[in-house]
């Protein structure tokens, strides 16, 4: 049984919508600039990646929107443009329909603002406990279109969204779902959890001043991840019925594999990282072979980069330096929970078009990572075979396998 994508929709810091996102991507665009949601003077990392052009009121009614987390509010976005890109769904029952989501923060920031409004002594709003739920997105993406299947959430960090992915992989093959909606969102630029990851020593804090170099995957001289937000889904269904209701079939997602590091709470490690890799690409039913494309997890950290370079030529090899590799977050920072969604939209374009986007910002490799990043300029290449890579704190890692037809 093969399992296609027949819908995508996307809000990131460069578009919203595939073609723009996808067309700022291939062309290298940066999206990360000083922070403008708030007064970030106080904080030692002040840029980050955001979505300036975003209305919730474009599909989201006044009540809705003070009702809902602003996470929940680029889910929607997304998930509806991937409904419309999908296409005619009608013929499915609504309780064969699916929403599998991933975020690994949830409604941060209805929880800072509520934290403010107590210290304050000032009443919660009735909705205060619904907006921060981390399965707030996937309970208003099923209620606003009907989807009356399994509803699940999966909060695994920075892994959030492969994890979810890999889940409505399973919904599919064991027969729990006719079509599933599946990715991830994440809206945490925010005071409270900047300055946390801060005290983690995670985030870059040398290119406030020059924040179009500060997201630099494999480079030297890289200090921290920036901060990013956003939201990708992706409508996945069974083969042989996308293609009974004529739909347009972009990849198929092949595999899914995921493993613990069992090591250390926010430090990589290479064997979690080759064993989700390996777990993935078997249960494609191939062989590091026939990988011929990498999205990478590529946080832009010291330790995180090289950690992913060193798993990436354990399992593939020689053949790890004929691979070309990507980072999208060199262009849009960490979305965290989103992340591997957003990446998953990346491979399956890079399939779709034969163009691999660049890793911006790689003017000099550090001497650790040499491998083939695809530094400042797009290729073009026709790939058949891409891994999506997710590693996260916890040491929750997973890999996705997506395919040509």
């Amino acid at each position: 049984m093969h399992i296609v994508v027949t819908g995508m929709g996307i809000v990131a810091p460069i578009g919203t919508g595939i073609d723009q996102f996808w067309n700022a991507a291939v062309n290298g665009v940066n999206g990360i600039t000083r922070i403008q949601g708030f007064d970030a003077s106080s904080l030692h990392s002040r840029i980050a990646g955001q979505i300036t052009d975003f209305n919730p009121a474009d599909f989201l009614s006044p009540k809705q929107i003070e009702q809902t987390d602003r996470f929940t509010h680029l889910a929607i976005s997304a998930a509806q443009q991937a409904l419309a890109d999908a296409g005619d769904l009608e013929n499915y029952s609504p309780r064969r329909l699916g929403v599998s989501l991933g975020s690994g923060m949830g409604g941060f920031g209805t929880f800072e603002s509520s934290v403010t409004r107590k210290f304050q002594n000032k009443s919660m709003p009735p909705f205060t406990v619904p907006r921060i739920m981390a399965n707030s997105a996937a309970a208003w993406i099923a209620t606003k279109f009907g989807w009356k299947g399994a509803n699940l959430t999966c909060s695994t960090a920075c892994s959030s969204a492969g994890n979810a992915i890999g889940m409505a992989l399973d919904l599919l093959r064991t027969g729990k779902a006719d079509a599933v909606i599946a990715g991830g969102a994440e809206a945490c630029v925010l005071p409270l959890t900047m300055s946390g990851f801060e005290a983690l020593h995670a985030l870059s804090t040398g290119f406030n001043d020059d924040p179009a170099h500060a997201s630099r995957p494999f480079a030297q001289g890289r200090d921290g991840f920036v901060m990013g937000e956003g939201a990708a889904i992706l409508v996945l269904e069974k083969e042989e019925q996308a293609l009974q209701r004529g739909a347009h079939i972009y990849a198929r997602l092949a595999g899914y594999g995921c493993a613990c590091d069992a090591a250390h709470l926010v430090a990589p490690d290479i064997d979690g990282q080759v064993a989700a890799m390996q777990a993935a690409i078997e249960d494609a039913g191939m062989t590091p072979d026939q990988v011929d494309y990498i999205n990478a997890h590529a946080t832009s950290t010291p330790l995180g980069d090289v950690i992913e370079t060193k798993a990436i030529k354990q399992l593939f090899g020689e053949r790890a330096q004929e691979i070309p590799i990507s980072a999208t977050k060199s262009m849009i920072g960490h979305t965290i929970g989103a992340s591997a969604a957003i990446g998953s939209i990346a491979t399956i374009m890079t399939l779709h078009t034969g163009t691999i986007h660049p890793t911006i910002n790689l003017a000099e490799a550090d001497p650790e990572c040499d491998l083939n990043y695809t530094p400042n300029q797009a290729i073009r290449k026709n790939t058949r075979v891409g891994v999506c890579n997710a590693f996260a704190f916890g040491g929750n890692n997973a890999s996705l396998v997506f395919t040509t037809r």
